[in-house]
């Protein structure tokens, strides 16, 4: 009696435990998909340069640790944040370089100016890479206005010409304290500055080259400089963006009947604008933005539009001077965010990779970044 009431308490586990091996069966599946990709991201990138160095405790393999990732807010499980292809440590480095290089040293300064600090010496390093020689002496970046002083050798510099915060000379060897390097810089964004790139002239509280007043009317976050994490600023994504809308919107007669969608209209001029800042050509004339269904309509000279392209709401022509377009106007009669992806858009809970379909990537992502969490109470 005893061994059948066993074998039918058997029989009663045996569809508990079969469920749980499947469910543990898929859950690994899934965790291998994403470690997969992971690994492949990793191994995948090029390192063509021998002068990018690895780094320690690097989850996203971009060349910036995990720790100086959360201190300069970007993200340790994103290789490349604003998508370009180049690992956002590489990128970052490299634009640290290009700055430094413009920096005057600091004889030639002008008082409370950020400049370079140099202490030549009787000697010269050598790069243990290349076998490029610099001069052997301490060197510093000095921010006077913030009271910030970073040590930065000659021989460091060598290397963040060539992508990375790590330096190997015969003579000084370590990484650049990052954090350190872009508030003494006043960087944030890795991205090429464009001069078309006005400043605001009212209140810009997070720099993202919208005013407060702006963000709040259009709805913006007026304290997240980078709403999307894509290492743009906010101003400059939207105004490309609403550029691109624009310059795709299809052109009919002004209050041409039976139109309901977004158009523009030419008031093309026979004359040329020249750009203040680049010299380039445009008409005089403008465009007429016309949104039927909201009864509104915006006009964006042509001078703007070259403007937005380079990422500035603010614009300076030698026929309409400097201005600013109305932002939130703008973005009103648009419908911004217009597609998914625009700045603003609400992705799906689903949509984990935010590419605006829920797929097996959007599983791939979930496990992905169920293996980079940092929580000890899911490990």
């Amino acid at each position: 009696m005893r061994r059948l009431r066993r074998a039918q308490q058997r029989d009663a586990r045996e569809p508990t435990i079969f469920k749980r091996r499947v469910v543990a069966a898929g859950t690994a599946a899934v965790i291998t998909l994403g470690a997969g990709l992971t690994i492949n991201k990793t191994l995948g990138a090029s390192v063509p340069d021998k002068h990018q160095l690895a780094v320690k405790q690097d989850m996203d393999g971009d060349f910036l640790a995990d720790r100086e990732e959360f201190a300069i807010g970007y993200k340790p499980f994103v290789a490349d944040q604003n998508r370009n292809g180049t690992p956002d440590g590489l990128e970052l480095a490299t634009r640290c370089a290009a700055i430094i290089a413009q920096l005057p040293w600091q004889d030639d300064a002008a008082p409370g100016a950020t400049c370079k600090w140099h202490a030549p010496q009787f000697g010269l390093e050598t790069c243990e890479i290349c076998g490029q020689t610099v001069n052997m002496g301490p060197a510093t970046i000095v921010n006077p206005r913030l009271g910030v002083e970073v040590k930065c050798p000659l021989i460091a510099m060598h290397y963040m010409e060539h992508g990375s915060f790590n330096y190997a000379g015969d003579v000084q060897r370590g990484r650049i304290d990052v954090p350190a390097l872009m508030w003494a810089l006043e960087l944030r964004f890795p991205g090429e500055p464009d001069e078309h790139q006005l400043p605001v002239s009212a209140n810009d509280l997070d720099g993202d080259l919208l005013t407060d007043n702006e963000e709040l009317a259009a709805g913006y976050n007026l304290y997240d400089a980078d709403q999307d994490e894509d290492l743009t600023p906010d101003g400059v994504e939207l105004a490309r963006q609403c550029a691109q809308v624009i310059e795709a919107l299809p052109i009919h007669e002004p209050n041409e009947p039976g139109v309901g969608e977004l158009y523009k209209a030419s008031f093309m001029q026979r004359g040329i604008e020249l750009c203040e800042i680049c010299g380039e050509s445009v008409n005089m004339g403008y465009w007429q933005v016309i949104n039927p269904k909201l009864h509104l309509s915006i006009e964006v000279p042509d001078i703007v539009r070259h403007y937005m392209l380079h990422g500035s709401f603010s614009y300076w022509g030698d026929r309409h001077g400097k201005g600013r377009i109305n932002v939130a106007l703008l973005a009103k009669i648009l419908e911004m965010p217009r597609r998914c992806g625009d700045l603003g858009t609400i992705f799906a809970p689903a949509d984990f990779n935010q590419d605006c379909k829920i797929d097996l990537a959007d599983l791939a992502k979930l496990a992905e970044n169920w293996l980079n969490s940092t929580d000890p109470n899911l490990r």
